[in-house]
Parts: structure tokens; sequence; C-alpha cells
């Protein structure tokens, strides 16, 4: 006979098992586990736990058992994925995961009844290691939870193999067949060979992982590297620009000194000064094309590239000397836009080499148009040219993420003979 206790303890067993499974599945999914959500799983285990009891009254505990899938957790399944609105892969690895996790407490109550013989201690001790790892398991999956919410479909169904099948090989060898407690070694084997093939397979998508995340990270530091770059080099024409304006301050000092020396008959000497002059104010001369310093020295820092390569260069910008974007930003996109364009136009045949550069200021935005030549046509990959030599293609990117940090977009594309880059800054 089972005792009154018995009976209590068995009730509280099976209720903290159930909400113990509704609580975890939803945490595992990503779903904070707050009072308006707390309150509305309690409801789910609560009508979950009467479909279980029902169950178990008219068919005795084998039946409810058998039926435990289909009144628990098919339900709870296809409330989280209607509630939430999570994908059937993620609902279904939040149930199985907490399902694999309930065999803490299972393990614990089978050697708690081994060491006494006592059904009590069985139950004492499955209702306690299962509220410990409720409290553990839901601290935990805070921090897990909300990562394999974004998980792609491919890296679930990885992570979905090993407690799916044991899922499915519990159910079927302990609760529907006794084959696990037949001793058949193809039976108690099986875990191992699953075991084996989940442990190849997560192997694999997690060394690819790793790669790609470790490609991001080294694109995302040649990007700053080339941010950084622009910056020190807008300071550096900046810093021309001051030497030039001391240079024209002192300009008197210096034809007095010229004069002394063609006195005294140094004329060499005073020629070589003049030709120091001469380099000097042509490193510091910057052409202006509008009234913004950053847009005329992204400009003027191009010209002997664009000279050297025989190109055709039409540059037009009509920007106001105070704009609503940062230096650094834009001189980034103004610098790697010219540089791949004159990179591309070189490239192409004499006589076919143009460069069209337009940049104005209009309704409160700055538009961007660069169009160029070239040799042959970049492949486009999701709106983005591939580069085909290794190591280059970070000056797209780069663009692309100045602008956004502009809170702007912008879009690449080849237009007949021309390549063109348009932003919206």
């Amino acid at each position: 006979m089972i005792s009154s206790v018995e009976m209590v303890l068995w009730a509280i067993h099976h209720a903290t098992t159930l909400l113990f499974g509704v609580f975890a599945s939803a945490a595992l999914c990503g779903i904070e586990i707050n009072r308006r959500h707390a309150l509305e799983l309690v409801g789910v285990g609560a009508a979950t736990g009467a479909a279980f009891s029902i169950a178990n009254v008219v068919g005795g505990e084998l039946f409810a058992r058998q039926v435990y899938p289909l009144v628990v957790h098919l339900p709870l399944t296809v409330y989280l994925c209607a509630r939430y609105h999570l994908s059937p892969l993620l609902a279904t690895l939040g149930v199985t995961s907490a399902y694999l996790s309930c065999q803490f407490s299972n393990w614990m109550g089978i050697a708690a009844f081994a060491a006494t013989d006592s059904q009590i201690a069985y139950y004492l001790a499955r209702i306690a290691t299962t509220l410990g790892v409720f409290a553990v398991l839901l601290h935990w999956a805070g921090d897990i939870g909300p990562r394999l919410a974004i998980k792609s479909p491919t890296e679930l169904g990885i992570l979905l193999i090993l407690p799916l099948v044991y899922y499915i090989f519990d159910y079927a060898t302990n609760v529907y067949t006794t084959l696990f407690h037949s001793g058949s070694v193809v039976t108690v084997e099986f875990l191992a060979f699953a075991l084996c093939a989940f442990y190849l397979m997560f192997l694999a998508v997690y060394l690819r992982e790793y790669e790609e995340k470790e490609t991001a990270e080294r694109e995302r530091w040649m990007l700053e590297t080339r941010d950084s770059a622009a910056i020190k080099e807008l300071e550096a024409w900046r810093q021309s620009g001051r030497e030039l304006s001391v240079l024209r301050h002192d300009m008197r000092h210096f034809l007095r000194g010229l004069a002394t020396l063609i006195e005294e008959g140094h004329t060499d000497e005073a020629l070589k000064r003049i030709d120091e002059l001469c380099e000097a104010g042509d490193r510091t001369a910057v052409r202006r094309f509008c009234a913004n310093e950053t847009v005329n020295i992204a400009l003027s820092s191009f010209n002997s590239d664009i000279n050297r390569n025989g190109i055709t260069a039409n540059l037009r910008a009509a920007v106001p000397e105070t704009i609503h974007v940062g230096d650094a930003d834009l001189f980034s996109v103004l610098s790697n836009a010219l540089e791949n364009a004159i990179t591309a136009a070189s490239a192409a045949p004499q006589g076919k080499r143009f460069v069209d550069f337009d940049l104005r200021f209009e309704d409160g935005q700055l538009l961007l148009l660069v169009s160029n030549t070239f040799d042959r046509a970049p492949r486009m990959v999701d709106g983005m040219p591939v580069t085909r030599h290794a190591g280059h293609g970070f000056g797209t990117k780069s663009i692309k993420l100045a602008v956004e940090r502009m809170n702007g977009n912008c879009q690449f594309r080849i237009n007949g003979d021309r390549f063109e880059l348009r932003a919206v800054m």
C-alpha cells in the first residue's frame, strides 16, 4: 500500500517537475521570466498538469507517462511558438533540453532509493534536486537563452540533435518498451553512438563559426585601421595648412633674406631657397572646391594620383563650411571612394580613364555620387563589390561602415561601363 505521505510527495514531485520543465523551456528559448510571463507559464503548467492528472485517473500511471508528450510537451511547444513567435526548432530545443535536465533529479532519486530502499527518500531527493537545478538553470538560461534565440536554423538543428535523440531514446526504451532494462548491448551502446555523432557535428559547426568570427574580427580591425589612417591623414593636411599660413606670415622675412643673399653674390643659395619654398608651397596647396575644409582636403589630396595616372576627373562639390556629420567619417568616405575610383580607372585603357565626383548638400543631407570606368567589372555579392585579390576590398566596407555611423545609406552598382557609388548622409 502507498502511504499518504508518499502520495503527497508523489504529487509534489510531479508538480515541481512539470513547472521546472515549463519555466526551463521558456528560459532556454530566451524568454524573460518577468511577473507577467511567470503567471502565464504557471497557467500553462496548471492546464497541462490537469490533463496529465486526468490521464492518470483514466488509464493509470503508465498510461499517463505514455501520453505525457501529447498532453504536456506538445501543448507547451505550440504555446511557446504561438505566444512568443518562436521557431519550431527553437521551441523544440527548449522543451527537449529541459526534459534532458530532468535527468539530474532522476539520477539523484535513483541513488537515494538504492541507498535507503525508501520511496519517500526517492521523492525527497528528486524534489530537492529539481528545486536546486531549477534555480541554477534559470540563472544560467538568462545568459544562454538570448544567445540561442539568435542562432541560425542550422545551428539550432545541430544543438537539437542530442536532447532530441535522448528524448526519443528514453521514451522508446524506457516508457513505451522495456528495452533499456533488458540489457541489450545495442540499446545500451546507442547513446554512446548518438553522443559521438553529436560531438562531431557540433565540432564542425563550432569551428566554422569560430573561423567566421575570426574573419569578422580581422575585417573590423582592418576597417578601424583605415579609419585611423584617414584621421591621421586629415590632421596631416591640416598641419600642412597651418605651416602654409606660417610660411605666408614669414614671407617678408624670407624675401629680405633672399635680397641679402643676392646682394652678397650668393645666387646659388638664393635659388636653392626659392626652390625649397616652391616645393613647400606645392605640398601645402589645398584647392578650394567648396566652403568645407574637410571636403577640400580630401579632394586635393588625390590631385597628384589623378594626374599621374592620366585620369580625366570631374570633381564637383557644393558643401557649406559647417555640416551635421563628423570630419573623420566624412573624410573616410570621400578618401576611400576616390581611392577606389582612381584605382579602378587606372586599370582602364588609355583614353577611357574617367572619374566623376559630385558632392552636394541639399535639404539637410549630403548627397554623394562617384562614378568611374574600369578594366573588368567587379563581381557583386549582396550589393557589395567583391575583390578578386586577397588583402583588398576593405575600402567599400569602410565606406559602408562610416556611412552607417552617420545614419545614412549607400549603394554600389554597375551602370553600363561605369561603377557607381551613391550615398546619402
